[in-house]
């Protein structure tokens, strides 16, 4: 390297033009990398090479690198030979170099070692210094989690210490409760047997002195003998009674004259005032017999009386009742049954005071009312025992009512509703009233001409449990309604009348499926033929069918119903205006229907005296109604071979005389109900004959029987003293002198209707009003078919002859 430093200039310039350099740095680096086995061959090879290279005139030695003797797979990334390196061994840029890229002088090598030194004694220091602060942190570290490791253990022992106390704290405390407990208990127990023990003395004394004054009342006390026989006033048969049979006999009594009764003596005070019979309070029935009628004064007076046993309340028609006695009605806790329909007086607040103050109501009757959405919603809230409830015509409630009434926690039991004639309850409300009243069983509709098929779809959607449907007077429902009904298999009554659009599609798709079915009232329905009936055969429990004024229903129907499972057990059959029935229906009647009770055949025109006859072959036959139809006398005296008809409406049958009415009554002695309307053909003697034979009879219609004169009023009155209630329309020969015999004959007549009686004057008619309930008179001439004979074709077609009952 000395040697290369004082070279010649012209031979730097020679190596540098000739790039030895570079030659001797790809030689270095290729021996540095490649290691060959001979170093001397390898360098003598890559000279011959370099040579090669220089006389090549389009590369020459332009081309050559640090790596260009390495092969491409063995080529570094990293050159091992530096630069300077090879620039201080040439030393060709000296005087370019700066001056420190020149080679370092020893100094310069002592100071770098020096430095080396120092940097070294840094990083040891250094690193001591590290470690001895690691050291001295992991000791601080130590400590701390010691410490917290102690506090832990504090704290841990302190945590089970305290549970330990808490535990014989709770255990302590437990017992000390239990000892309370028990000793509280021994205490309350000697203090009600000492209160016990006090009242019964009590009672018992106050037992003796009441009894005592009772018997002193009756007169069963002496002056010195308190067992002598009751005297004076308490000799009568009621107060020799045992007081369970007097109180029994005092419940028939209605509460006017319950009243009456209590003044008559002591005795009869004492047994008036008997709890029992002051737990029903019916004012609907004495309203008219009082003299200002049903008042507050009234009402307050006799609640107060009996407002701790009070349980059944009937205010219907007491127009005259004010905010006082609807008060005094919620002050009624015990009360159960409450009806206030037709009452004028009622309204929203009225029944908020009844509402919050009985709420163990189970039966509300409101129809005719003027209550709103307000009083639903009070009942939602406070009537949650509420069974049966009835809205019927009550106008002014809407759909929010009913959906008061569906979410509120009341009503929730109602098993009855009764909203007949409510027109202004639309979808949503029934809707409201399924989805809030699910177990309601029986739900009334009646004359509603606005309610269609999908009102009664919305109440069957979730009212699953309903077992009795009356639809009267709804013209616009179709068979769709039977087959929403028909999904409720416990379907048992139903009840619709005047609709011509129900067919027989419709009822047997309801029979299909309620087999349960009990009660069948389709009045009315032109458009169901004998297949409806075919259909009904098929139910087992039928016991009343009403298909009155169902022209279209002939022998066939009745037929297949009758001889059907429900046969035997039909109670009550209404056939009337079935024109095309005749007798052969009532043989197959006859031989099936063993129990039936109640019958009418009404203006069957082919029925004769050959089928009334069988009737009269039925001993179950109670009550029969054959009007209009083709009997004779013969037939009449056939039907008295029944000695158990009670009730017989025979009106307009042209035919019967007075032979035939001898006969009928001579054998039905204990008929109570009586119809001959319009049997032109009565005498006196029929009349003689029918008082001295039935003289149990309660109803008597004597209507367009203008033969009778005042002699069969003096036969009645003079025999038939059960007699409540009598019509004597067009019987223009009664005069004043019959009424005479009845005010002293019939004592217990309500009802007198004397329409077209021309012989009857106002005054006779004005005495009347005073001894009889209801009196009805006019003395118009009456219309010509009172007075027309039926002809011939008349007796044969009924309709024509007459024109309904007076």
């Amino acid at each position: 390297m000395a040697s290369l430093k004082g070279v010649n200039p012209e031979l730097r310039k020679y190596l540098r033009k000739h790039r030895l350099p570079d030659v001797f740095e790809s030689i270095i680096t290729g021996l540095a990398v490649i290691c060959p086995d001979d170093p001397l061959e390898f360098i003598a090879e890559k000279l011959r090479e370099f040579m090669t290279m220089r006389n090549d005139p389009l590369k020459g030695l332009e081309s050559v690198k640090w790596d260009t003797m390495i092969p491409e797979e063995l080529k570094p990334k990293i050159k091992p030979v530096t630069a300077l390196y090879i620039d201080n061994i040439f030393n060709l840029d000296d005087e370019n170099l700066q001056p420190w890229e020149r080679m370092p002088t020893p100094e310069q090598y002592a100071k770098a070692y020096q430095h080396y030194n120092n940097k070294l004694i840094s990083i040891c220091f250094g690193a001591w210094r590290w470690y001895h602060e690691r050291k001295v942190r992991k000791r601080i570290e130590l400590a701390r989690k010691m410490a917290e490791a102690s506090l832990y253990h504090a704290l841990r022992l302190q945590r089970v210490h305290l549970h330990k106390w808490v535990d014989w704290f709770t255990f302590r405390k437990a017992r000390q409760a239990l000892a309370y407990a028990k000793i509280e208990q021994v205490f309350h127990t000697s203090l009600s047997r000492l209160v016990f023990e006090a009242w019964h003395n009590v009672m018992l004394d106050s037992r003796r002195t009441r009894e005592y004054f009772e018997r002193l009342e009756r007169g069963e006390l002496g002056d010195d003998d308190d067992h002598l026989g009751p005297r004076g006033e308490a000799r009568d048969d009621i107060s020799m009674l045992p007081r369970r049979a007097a109180v029994k006999i005092f419940s028939y009594v209605d509460i006017s004259d319950l009243g009456r009764c209590a003044m008559v003596c002591r005795s009869w005070k004492m047994i008036t005032m008997t709890s029992s019979l002051w737990s029903r309070l019916d004012l609907h029935t004495v309203r008219n017999k009082l003299k200002d009628g049903v008042t507050d004064q009234t009402v307050i007076t006799l609640l107060n009386k009996c407002r701790p046993y009070l349980i059944h309340l009937n205010l219907r028609g007491c127009a005259h009742l004010n905010k006082p006695s609807f008060i005094t009605i919620g002050q009624c806790r015990n009360l159960q049954d409450l009806n206030i329909s037709e009452c004028t007086g009622v309204n929203d607040d009225m029944m908020k005071e009844i509402a919050e103050g009985c709420s163990t109501l189970l039966y509300l009757n409101m129809s005719h009312t003027l209550v709103s959405d307000a009083t639903l919603r009070v009942l939602a809230r406070c009537c949650t025992n509420l069974q049966y409830l009835s809205l019927a015509y009550c106008k002014r409630f809407s759909d929010k009512g009913l959906q008061y009434l569906a979410n509120g926690r009341g009503c929730r039991k109602l098993i009855y509703l009764d909203l007949s004639g409510c027109t202004q309850i639309t979808v949503d409300g029934y809707r409201n009233v399924s989805n809030g009243c699910s177990n309601v069983q029986a739900v009334y509709v009646n004359d509603n001409n606005t309610i269609r098929d999908e009102c009664i779809a919305a109440i069957t959607q979730k009212c699953h449990n309903i077992r009795a449907v009356s639809l009267l007077g709804a013209p616009h429902l179709g068979d769709p309604v039977f087959k929403g009904l028909a999904v409720n298999r416990r379907l048992q009554r139903i009840r619709m009348e005047g609709n011509n659009r129900i067919s027989d599609i419709g009822i047997k798709h309801l029979a299909k499926y309620c087999h349960d079915l009990r009660h069948v009232y389709l009045a009315d329905c032109p458009r169901l033929t004998d297949v409806a009936l075919k259909s009904l055969s098929t139910c087992r429990n039928i016991n009343v069918l009403n298909i009155a004024d169902c022209v279209r229903i002939s022998d066939t129907g009745v037929r297949q119903m009758v001889e059907g499972p429900s046969g035997p057990k039909i109670r009550e059959m209404n056939l009337t205006n079935c024109v095309r029935v005749s007798d052969v229906s009532i043989l197959r009647i006859m031989q099936k229907c063993h129990n039936l009770t109640y019958a009418s055949f009404c203006f069957c025109e082919h029925i004769t005296d050959a089928g009334v006859e069988l009737l009269g072959s039925m001993p179950s036959l109670m009550s029969l109604d054959i009007s209009g139809c083709s009997v004779s006398d013969s037939g009449l005296a056939s039907l008295g071979n029944n000695p158990r008809l009670l009730d017989v409406t025979i009106a307009e049958c042209f035919q019967i005389t007075d032979l035939g009415i001898q006969k009928f009554a001579q054998q039905c002695r204990d008929l109570e109900r009586l119809d001959v309307s319009h049997c032109s053909n009565l005498t006196d003697s029929a009349i003689k004959n029918l008082a001295f034979c039935c003289r149990r009879l309660v109803v008597l219609n004597l209507t367009g029987c203008y033969l009778l004169t005042d002699l069969s009023i003096q036969y009645l009155s003079g025999v038939c003293h059960y007699l409540h209630s009598l019509d004597i329309s067009g019987c223009v020969h009664v005069s004043d002198k019959s009424l005479r015999y009845l005010r002293k004959g019939c004592k217990r007549m309500r009802v007198l209707i004397m329409l077209y009686c021309r012989n009857v004057s106002k005054t006779a008619f004005q005495k009347l009003q005073g001894k009889i309930k209801s009196v009805t008179w006019n003395n118009d001439d009456p219309p010509t078919y009172f007075f027309r004979k039926p002809s011939r074709t008349q007796i044969k077609n009924p309709e024509i002859a007459g024109s309904g009952t007076g």
